[in-house]
């Protein structure tokens, strides 16, 4: 079950008034994980992001980069946003409780609060500054 204190917690929607968090748990799912399991995989359809509510883990980017997650931490914003594949790998490394937004969700809060849309567009335009030229993926087009 999705409690309003729990997603309350989160960074990512600590600006939002108490209506707007309970509005939220409408929209997310929980999925849990055990040590070891993939949350994604790079290739993967990035049709949701995801939201680490307890538990650990580590996104995996090529050979050489290890980001360990936590806690309030989000992933997967990117490869949703843009319609495209993820390109790296996030593993649980602790059992890990995570909320999944999909895409129907993401379009339903982003229309009724747009500010928060534009801060997930925000770090998933920083992270892409952050991330080596020859490691970045063009956003499919639309057609």
């Amino acid at each position: 079950m999705i409690t309003w204190g729990n997603v309350a917690r989160v960074p990512l929607f600590d600006s939002l008034q108490a209506v707007e968090i309970a509005e939220v748990c409408r929209l997310l799912y929980a999925r849990h994980f055990p040590a070891g399991a993939p949350i994604i995989s790079a290739g993967d359809s990035g049709s949701a992001m995801y939201i680490i509510e307890s538990g650990e883990a580590v996104a995996e980017h090529g050979d050489d980069l290890r980001e360990p997650l936590g806690p309030g931490d989000f992933f997967g914003e990117a490869a949703l946003l843009e319609h495209r594949r993820h390109k790296s790998d996030v593993v649980a490394t602790s059992p890990c409780r995570i909320y999944v937004l999909d895409s129907v969700a993401l379009a339903q809060l982003g229309r009724r609060h747009p500010e928060l849309l534009r801060a997930i567009r925000e770090v998933a335009k920083e992270r892409r500054r952050d991330v080596p030229e020859d490691r970045r993926q063009t956003p499919k087009q639309e057609t």
